[in-house]
């Protein structure tokens, strides 16, 4: 039971994100035992769960499991597209040519299988396998994130040693609005950084100084005793180099974050050092929808969202939905359901 659990948590989550810029979300899937059905926002129950599986609404179809096979059911409830496939993907928007028509026909269409090999033929929106599967605008297709880059520069430099003030140069920067010039400069098995006046920005005190990019900023990441902190590029000191391990992520509301370890914990900081939870945690990680997933000494999941709503950790597994306000999670007894940001459960036992 537990790995058939798995492989629904599997499914659901992959049939949540997929497409979901055009999903519905005025119908939730809701669970009652194991069975799924459809709740409007506030849980008020619209269709009955009568269902062995249920996905997200998106174009006004939405794909149910009957049995083992899946179709496709209205916001009616109606089951318009008999139950006759192994697989069932989302409707979405596309394209087929059209004689004398720039960009041709636009048409909805889904990928299904009728053969237990999973081999996907695309279906129009009466459930008839079409001859080709139409174009996909290219705009549709979400954008990956791009994680926090260290940026590695192979120069040579010619700067004069100004009274034995450095061995060697390992990089340089600009501050935006400034023209003058920053080098991160080795002395001794020792880094610090100073300017082209040769005025010490950072004391050459540190093990280690790298210039990282998170979004639009720089920030210089620094070691010292095997600890980590971050400073500004004019050298003031952000997030003290007392951690054992320190991340900074630019996340979806393009706020940057450092996640840092701590005396054995975790924590969320901004960068101005404070925390921005109240309590450490065993764990934290940034989820690619946004928000930060909370582990505690038990391995449960919570869930940080970036509004400052959040959901203390009492879950076997969260992931977030694209949407930003709905959580697919699996609870203490492997079952799925769908949580929102106020921590309300469309599931019932």
């Amino acid at each position: 039971m537990m790995y058939r659990n798995n492989i629904l948590f599997i499914t659901l989550l992959f049939m949540s994100i997929n497409v979901f810029a055009q999903t519905d979300m005025s119908l939730v899937p809701y669970r009652s035992g194991d069975k799924w059905g459809y709740a409007s926002p506030d849980k008020k129950i619209v269709i009955q769960p009568k269902y062995n599986e249920a996905s997200w609404f998106a174009y006004g179809f939405a794909a149910v499991k009957v049995g083992n096979k899946y179709g496709y059911i209205n916001k009616a409830g109606t089951l318009v597209i008999p139950a006759r496939f192994t697989v069932a993907k989302p409707f979405k928007k596309g394209y087929l040519p059209k004689l004398n028509k720039e960009g041709g026909d636009s048409v909805l269409f889904a990928g299904a299988s009728l053969s237990s090999t999973g081999y996907e033929n695309c279906i129009d929106s009466k459930g008839r396998v079409m001859a080709k599967c139409p174009a996909i605008n290219e705009n549709s297709v979400a954008e990956e994130n791009q994680p926090v880059a260290t940026i590695v520069k192979q120069k040579t430099y010619s700067l004069q040693n100004n009274g034995g003030l450095f061995d060697k140069i390992i990089d340089d920067y600009q501050i935006p609005g400034s023209e003058d010039s920053y080098y991160i400069a080795e002395k001794h098995d020792s880094f610090g950084v100073f300017n082209a006046r040769f005025d010490t920005i950072v004391p050459f005190e540190y093990s280690a100084i790298k210039k990282i990019k998170s979004g639009q900023n720089e920030y210089l990441q620094v070691a010292k005793s095997n600890m980590s902190g971050v400073l500004s590029l004019t050298g003031q000191t952000l997030i003290n180099a007392d951690n054992s391990s320190l991340t900074i992520v630019n996340a979806n509301n393009h706020t940057d974050y450092a996640i840092v370890k701590h005396e054995g914990s975790a924590y969320l900081k901004d960068l101005k050092n404070n925390n921005i939870l109240p309590n450490g945690y065993t764990d934290i990680v940034y989820d690619s929808n946004g928000g930060f997933v909370l582990f505690d000494k038990d391995n449960l999941e919570g869930f940080y969202f970036l509004n400052g709503k959040m959901i203390a950790p009492k879950y076997g597994e969260i992931h977030l939905l694209p949407d930003g306000e709905y959580l697919l999670v699996k609870n203490a007894m492997g079952k799925s359901g769908y949580v929102n940001q106020n921590g309300d459960e469309f599931f019932v036992e």
